[in-house]
């Protein structure tokens, strides 16, 4: 009789097809991946900011004087990891402040975030550009 020889195994072509299929998948997925992270950092700023804006109609409150020029006291947890946090006081309308956040690491670079908040509480919608 005779005797199969049977080997098991991949050919080099079929195991090109799916290195080259892989190396497809991930070129598509590494932008959208980048952008997301971008979108989730970006988020972050945002809670910050609104955070920041309750913290400064809570100092409004207290002192009932003007909104706070100085930001160290309110940022006790912000993660000021991926931005940099601007507030500056309205002179001119008395009762407003404005809080931005910018970019300040490679993946969110570009990207600022603003909002403003009113001593009475009132807040406008937050405002992205760079996205």
């Amino acid at each position: 009789m005779f005797k199969q020889n049977r080997k098991s195994g991949f050919t080099l072509l079929e195991l090109l097809i799916v290195v080259i299929i892989i190396g497809i998948l991930a070129a598509l997925a590494l932008p959208r991946f980048a952008k997301m992270t971008k979108r989730a950092r970006t988020s972050e700023a945002a809670q910050a900011i609104n955070a920041l804006g309750t913290a400064e109609i809570l100092y409004y409150n207290e002192n009932s004087d003007a909104f706070a020029a100085t930001m160290p006291q309110l940022m006790v947890d912000i993660n000021t990891t991926n931005f940099t946090y601007a507030l500056t006081p309205s002179a001119t309308t008395g009762g407003t402040c404005k809080i931005v956040a910018t970019g300040n690491v490679s993946s969110v670079s570009g990207v600022t975030v603003t909002g403003t908040v009113s001593n009475d509480g009132s807040r406008t919608p937050l405002v992205y550009t760079g996205l």
